[in-house]
């Protein structure tokens, strides 16, 4: 069977926000994130829970024509919050739900019938609300790509920097190290290829509790890119405008890929489909990574000038 993707908005950059700060969640735009996680969890007090989620609800309302993804992180299931958390965010300019410690395939096809349920009472349309899975535990990550498969909604999944240091993912697996630390790729590994399997092209790349490393910042997100992350999420606003550079194509990036689209344009007019340049044989696969390069140029707002087309043969 070809492989198939899953095609959705690209966000570089996601900023958590506790859902129990109304003031900081309409604030959080002119930090310039791309997407705002409002977060119902770890970061909101159990008595505090109930006005959080009047909170997050108001902030999707007032925040509802932005140009960035609102989301929001709910409480797991078996905690007896999530049924209240979705009651009060599934309203329109929810963009998707991000799963606590999320364990079983199970759990993601309950809430993609239960956010269906909620979509058609509501007149919202059904199916559009992301469903994020966040396995935090050796059984989560273990079966990152069923979880993935358990709902057509998941467009991105995480992990391809390792898990962060000290946090719960960490400790279930039961790793001692930092940040930089070689250990955590071979984990971040299995899930790039546990996510790209599913068909997710948006892999999450790593993060950092540190709020004022902003160097450590940039080393974790620059190895997260090379390790097939396409984003990333952050806790202090001062760490996006790093991200934002990092995962947004360079201007060499993009020089490059044009020069490659375009030998190959004149290449396939005489009738061939490899040619030599810079000492590369440049074909059709080098081609669909140039283009890739291009759209995702696009997608932020760089102008790439006229690019010749190119008639790639299936995969």
């Amino acid at each position: 069977m070809p492989q198939t993707f899953r095609e959705a908005r690209w966000y570089r950059s996601m900023l958590y926000v506790p859902g129990n700060k109304l003031d900081w969640m309409l604030k959080a735009p002119k930090y310039g994130a791309d997407a705002l996680m409002f977060d119902l969890e770890d970061s909101v007090e159990v008595s505090q829970k109930a006005g959080a989620r009047k909170a997050v609800a108001v902030a999707i309302k007032e925040l509802c024509t932005g140009p960035f993804g609102r989301f929001v992180r709910a409480n797991g299931w078996r905690t007896g919050y999530l049924l209240d958390d979705l009651n009060a965010v599934v309203i329109a300019g929810l963009d998707g739900v991000a799963v606590a410690k999320t364990e079983d395939p199970e759990e993601i096809a309950a809430l993609d019938l239960v956010l269906a349920d909620f979509e058609r009472s509501r007149g919202l349309p059904v199916g559009r609300i992301e469903i994020c899975p966040y396995p935090e535990s050796a059984v989560g990550r273990y079966q990152l790509y069923q979880l993935c498969m358990a709902s057509q909604r998941v467009k991105r999944a995480g992990g391809a920097g390792g898990p962060t240091p000290g946090g719960d993912m960490a400790r279930s697996l039961g790793l001692q190290f930092n940040d930089l630390a070689d250990e955590g790729m071979c984990f971040g590994a299995d899930s790039v290829v546990q996510a790209r399997a599913a068909g997710i092209i948006h892999v999450e790349g790593a993060m950092t509790a540190k709020l004022d490393d902003l160097d450590l910042v940039r080393r974790i997100g620059e190895r997260s890119k090379r390790m097939g992350a396409s984003w990333a999420s952050a806790i202090h606003p001062s760490h996006i405008p790093i991200i934002n550079e990092i995962y947004s194509p360079s201007q060499d990036e993009i020089n490059e890929a044009r020069d490659i689209v375009s030998i190959l344009a004149e290449a396939t007019c005489r009738g061939e489909g490899a040619v030599r340049h810079k000492s590369t044989m440049l074909d059709y696969a080098l081609v669909r990574t140039a283009m890739d390069v291009l759209k995702r140029a696009q997608e932020v707002g760089i102008d790439i000038g006229d690019i010749p087309n190119v008639e790639l043969p299936p995969l």
